[in-house]
């Protein structure tokens, strides 16, 4: 639980709640984390720092998942993935 106003979102199969301030994002991480969050949403454009701030406010795992993603995505490696223009995979959405 954190001290301050909350999100609520679903991580794999969990509800969990996520601080919903720059403050609480920042008491959330540990002092080494903190250092380079405070780096990126310093210098980012006032533009970005929603989705700065969205995804920093997630936990480390699920950080480190979209990370092994996006590799995946950058290494051309596509599967598991399904474009726009694809039927969605059977029972998906329902």
């Amino acid at each position: 639980m954190h001290d301050g106003p909350v999100l609520r979102t679903n991580i794999g199969d969990r509800a969990v709640d996520l601080p919903a301030s720059l403050d609480g994002i920042r008491a959330s991480l540990s002092e080494d984390l903190r250092e380079e969050f405070d780096r990126e949403i310093g210098s980012a454009l006032i533009t970005d720092v929603p989705l700065i701030a969205a995804r920093w406010s997630l936990p480390q795992e699920a950080r480190d998942e979209d990370e092994a993603m996006l590799q995946q995505l950058r290494n051309g490696d596509f599967s598991g993935f399904t474009g726009l223009d694809e039927p969605s995979p059977a029972g998906a959405g329902q």
